[in-house]
């Protein structure tokens, strides 16, 4: 079950977990020593320290995530209604402190690299950005975001699952920084793309606008059972089309038109990446750790505002030839097909 199918919390859990998850922290760290101490002995049998790795990591991170949190809170203090004139960008330097910090201790405990195969082009400095990103293993999502704020020095505005409100620190701090999060299923009368084209509008011009056109991480079961799908419901072009793509699942397009019709003048990026992306259950990741001979190797391209469709077919078929683009790029990088 991924994260799309997750609900999230009801407003009143969420304020609760608001207040407890600091001293929930200091539980789980309690509890985690003894694993720790055991993942410390295992050294002996286990050259790759998993689980000292991995639960050294797991604590590191869920506090960083509770220190983001009571910067959040320390913030609200100085200013309860929001008036200061820092108030944005006070959030936005914790995020992005929080970021840097996540990858450095992801370096680290568990060696997770970043890679750029070319040099990044981030397009005009008078709007924002609106970047596409391939969807794929463990963590994509955090690495492209830290890349874009450190390498681009762009803020990223997020398109992330309505389930990850369970994170307190993740639902305080990107809501304050208005990301989007996408409900698993839309509302009676709900148009969830009026959400993303609202989230672009309001982008200044540091900003870039992420979002996974595919909606989901691309794994070897994912496509086949989305080609299952396809042809069960009568849908074979689409399904002949997901049989051509075999890194990428065919974009979506609503979401991604969303924010490029609401910011035309916007450059658009479309990001590719290959490392971790094989890695599709958790014990394959529990066997790739530490991720030393998996570096994440981004690829990059940036296209003129004036040179992507403001129609919508021709948009989709722009996508549709940008995702061949990426999914040539990833086969070209060692992508390995595997059941």
């Amino acid at each position: 079950m991924g994260a799309r199918s997750i609900p999230p919390p009801p407003l009143a859990v969420r304020r609760v977990l608001h207040v407890v998850w600091p001293f929930v922290g200091v539980l789980v760290t309690g509890l985690m020593v003894p694993v720790i101490v055991a993942g410390a002995f295992m050294v002996l049998v286990d050259r790759r320290a998993r689980l000292f790795r991995a639960s050294c990591l797991a604590v590191v991170l869920m506090w960083v995530d509770i220190r983001m949190l009571l910067g959040c809170w320390a913030l609200y203090a100085k200013s309860p209604d929001q008036s200061s004139p820092t108030w944005r960008e006070d959030h936005e330097k914790l995020f992005s402190t929080a970021l840097d910090s996540l990858m450095y201790y992801a370096r680290r405990w568990v060696g997770l690299e970043v890679v750029l195969e070319d040099r990044m082009h981030f397009g005009s400095d008078d709007e924002p950005l609106l970047a596409l990103a391939r969807h794929a293993g463990p963590a994509d999502s955090l690495a492209i975001a830290w890349l874009l704020s450190r390498t681009a020095g762009r803020l990223p505005r997020i398109v992330l699952a309505e389930a990850l409100r369970w994170d307190p620190g993740i639902d305080t701090i990107l809501s304050r920084l208005q990301s989007f999060f996408m409900p698993a299923q839309a509302r009676p009368g709900e148009d969830r793309s009026a959400g993303l084209a609202e989230m672009a509008s309001t982008m200044q011009d540091n900003d870039v606008f992420v979002i996974f056109p595919e909606g989901q991480n691309w794994t070897p079961t994912r496509r086949t059972g989305l080609i299952k799908r396809l042809r069960e419901r009568g849908d074979t072009a689409l399904a002949r089309r997901a049989e051509e793509l075999q890194y990428v699942l065919p974009p979506r397009t609503k979401g991604a038109w969303a924010a490029r019709s609401a910011r035309p003048a916007a450059d658009v990026m479309v990001l590719a990446h290959v490392g971790l992306d094989q890695l599709a259950s958790p014990r394959m990741m529990w066997d790739a750790l530490p991720f030393h001979d998996r570096p994440f190797v981004v690829r990059t391209w940036t296209y003129a505002a004036d040179t992507v469709p403001t129609e919508p077919v021709a948009f989709e078929q722009w996508l549709g030839d940008r995702w061949d683009e990426v999914d040539k790029w990833v086969t070209e990088h060692g992508g390995t097909v595997r059941a």
